[in-house]
C-alpha cells in the first residue's frame, strides 16, 4: 500500500529561502554591460527620436529640449537595460561617492570650464559660431525675472547633465569598457561619441574635452554621481557667463586673475581626485 502526500495548496507560504532564491536567481542572469551591437542600437534610438524632439524643440525651445531629455535620451536607456537583460546597478551606478570625489569634480570643471571658454574667445575670432547657432543659444538662455532663471538652470543646466550622463557614462562607457578591457580607450571614444551626438562642429573639442573629464570623474568615482554634478555645473556656469554683458564676460575670461583662480581650481581638483588614482587609471592605452 502507497500512502500519498496531499496535494500542496499554491498559496501556502513559501520558506523565506525558496522567496530569496527567485530574485537572486535571476540576478545571475543579467550581465553587467551592453554589447557593441547593444550600443549602437541604443544609440540608433535615441539619434532616431530626437527628430520628432526637434519638433518639439521648434514648438517650444526650453520645454521641448526638457521633453527630449526625459522622453528620447534617458527613457531610451532604461528601456535598453530592460530588453538586454542588463545589471541596472552596474550600468548606471549611483552609489554615493565621498564628498571628497565630489568636490574635486566640481572644482575640476570650474577650472575646465574657464580654460575652455578662453579658449572659445580665440576660436570664435577664426572659426564663428554662426549667426543661426548664435540665436538659438540667446533664445534659450533667455528668461524673465530670478524665478524663470531657476527653472531656466534646472531645464537646461541640471535635466540635460542627469539624461545625457545616464545614456553617455553610464550606458556608453560601460559597454565600451567591456569591449575594449581599457579605461582610456573607453573613456577617449565615449568622449568622441558624446562631442559628436552633439551634432556642433564649432564646439567639438571643447565637447571632447568635456567628455574625457566626465568619463574619468564616473570611472574614478565608481559613480555617476560626480560626472552628473561636473555636467550641470558646467552648464550652469556657461548659461550664467552668457547673460553677462559682453564688456564683463571678456573682461572675466581674459583677466589674469581669472586665469588663477581657474588654476587653482584644478590643483584643487587633482589633490581631492586622488593622483594615485588618476595615475592608474592613465598609466597606459
Amino acid at each position: 500500500m502507497t500512502i500519498e502526500a496531499p496535494p500542496s495548496d499554491p498559496d501556502a507560504p513559501q520558506p523565506a529561502s525558496c522567496r530569496d532564491a527567485v530574485p537572486a536567481l535571476a540576478a545571475r542572469f543579467l550581465r553587467r554591460a551592453p554589447e557593441r551591437r547593444e550600443i549602437a542600437l541604443t544609440l540608433g534610438l535615441v539619434l532616431l527620436l530626437n527628430i520628432p524632439g526637434g519638433f518639439l524643440q521648434l514648438a517650444n525651445l526650453r520645454w521641448g529640449l526638457f521633453a527630449t531629455q526625459i522622453l528620447f535620451i534617458a527613457a531610451p536607456v532604461f528601456l535598453a537595460i530592460h530588453v538586454f537583460y542588463l545589471d541596472p546597478g552596474a550600468v548606471l551606478p549611483l552609489r554615493w561617492p565621498g564628498s571628497s570625489l565630489l568636490a574635486g569634480a566640481a572644482f575640476g570643471i570650474a577650472g575646465l570650464n574657464h580654460f575652455l571658454n578662453y579658449a572659445l574667445l580665440w576660436q570664435d575670432r577664426y572659426f564663428p559660431l554662426p549667426t543661426l547657432w548664435q540665436g538659438l543659444f540667446e533664445e534659450l538662455a533667455a528668461y524673465d525675472g530670478p524665478a524663470d532663471l531657476v527653472l531656466l538652470l534646472l531645464l537646461v543646466g541640471v535635466v540635460p547633465a542627469v539624461c545625457e550622463e545616464l545614456l553617455f557614462r553610464g550606458f556608453v562607457q560601460a559597454g565600451l569598457l567591456r569591449e575594449f578591457e581599457s579605461a582610456p580607450k573607453a573613456i577617449l571614444v565615449g568622449a568622441l561619441v558624446f562631442a559628436g551626438f552633439h551634432l556642433n562642429p564649432w564646439r567639438m573639442l571643447v565637447l571632447l574635452a568635456i567628455g574625457v573629464y566626465l568619463g574619468f570623474l564616473a570611472r574614478r568615482s565608481g559613480s555617476l554621481l560626480p560626472a552628473m554634478l561636473a555636467h550641470a555645473l558646467n552648464n550652469v556656469l556657461s548659461i550664467s557667463l552668457a547673460e553677462l554683458p559682453e564688456a564683463w564676460r571678456d573682461s572675466l575670461v581674459q583677466s589674469s586673475w581669472s586665469h588663477a583662480g581657474a588654476a587653482g581650481c584644478l590643483v584643487a581638483a587633482a589633490l581631492l581626485l586622488g593622483p594615485s588614482g588618476w595615475r592608474q587609471e592613465f598609466r597606459m592605452l
